[in-house]
């Protein structure tokens, strides 16, 4: 994992999971997560279900629900593959229910 993704606090979970633990330092105000740490979340995890060195080139993000500081969990999948670009996506939940989710383009490197 990246410098910058470590320094966000971001980890390793279960089963490949991006792990966040959010404190009041991720707020974009009291009691609510910013959009951008969610984003991260759910880029890093579509990255790492990629399974090479990536750099996104596109990425859609949908915030679903407020998400809360506490645990946050991000899962990705890869859903096409090629040479040059591969697309992902990556969900970010709480407490079992997704809070957001995005679709990444990537270029292999």
């Amino acid at each position: 994992m990246s410098d910058f993704n470590t320094r966000l606090g971001l980890r390793r979970g279960k089963n490949g999971a991006i792990v966040l633990d959010a404190t009041e330092e991720h707020q974009v105000v009291p009691g609510t997560v910013h959009f951008a740490v969610l984003t991260t979340i759910a880029e890093v995890a579509a990255a790492h279900s990629v399974g090479a060195a990536v750099v996104p080139a596109s990425v859609q993000v949908q915030l679903l629900r407020r998400a809360k500081p506490g645990r946050l969990e991000g899962r990705g999948k890869t859903l096409k593959r090629g040479r040059r670009l591969a697309t992902a996506e990556g969900e970010v939940f709480q407490d079992d229910r997704m809070v957001a989710k995005a679709t990444v383009t990537f270029a292999l490197i």
